[in-house]
């Protein structure tokens, strides 16, 4: 899903496809909420940020720097709630019970998605062939799902392998998405940075459920 914000009417519309987002996906974000999930903790920050964002634009014009989080931010929650909900349907047959008992493992394939995607917007040819590398560490996780069957521990320390072996032993330095905006957080004043322990409950809060009439 991409936007571009270089006309402002064509930019606008972005808010509104941000609100219908957020209903469509409600019952989905609530049961996660509730049930405190590994799944919708990771988002908490980009969640946090594209919100703050959202109500900010009502009350003024946001400038660029602060369109492209909104933009970057949003595309990122959509995209890997598009991916859950595929998860969701084709593994899990519309149980969002049954996949919270899954948590672990689809936080790694959505982990397994960042890297992909790290990949690429990567011009490296060394790091374009880590492209198999993670896609068959997902094909392995995907076939544990449908025996379902749950991971180990190991295959979190596989996927630093694979990570270290494409990215860092290529000198490319990443940093994951839920980093750049937990830092951006700070620097709004979202978040504390003495108080992480609370930004699940400052980010996953009633009024990210809501929506504008």
């Amino acid at each position: 899903m991409e936007y571009t914000n270089k006309e402002n009417e064509n930019f606008m519309s972005i808010y509104e496809d941000y609100e219908a987002f957020k209903r469509e996906k409600k019952d989905l974000i609530n049961n996660l909420v509730k049930a405190n999930s590994k799944i919708i903790n990771r988002f908490a920050p980009v969640f946090a940020v594209v919100d703050y964002l959202d109500e900010e634009h009502v009350v003024r014009s946001l400038n660029e720097e602060e369109e492209t989080f909104f933009s970057y931010g949003f595309d990122y929650i959509y995209d890997q709630f598009t991916y859950i909900d595929a998860i969701l349907k084709n593994s899990f047959n519309n149980d969002i019970l049954l996949m919270e008992d899954f948590q672990d493992t689809v936080n790694l394939l959505l982990y397994i998605q960042d890297f992909k995607s790290e990949i690429l917007s990567c011009d490296d040819p060394n790091v374009k062939k880590g492209m198999k590398l993670f896609q068959d560490l997902e094909d392995k996780v995907m076939k544990l799902i449908e025996k379902k069957e749950k991971i180990t521990e190991d295959y979190y320390g596989l996927l630093d392998d694979i990570s270290f072996k494409v990215f860092e032993a290529n000198d490319i330095e990443i940093q994951t998405v839920e980093q750049i905006f937990y830092e951006v957080a700070i620097e709004y004043g979202i978040y504390n940075e003495d108080n992480s322990l609370s930004v699940f409950e400052n980010a996953i809060n009633d009024k990210l459920l809501k929506t504008r009439a």
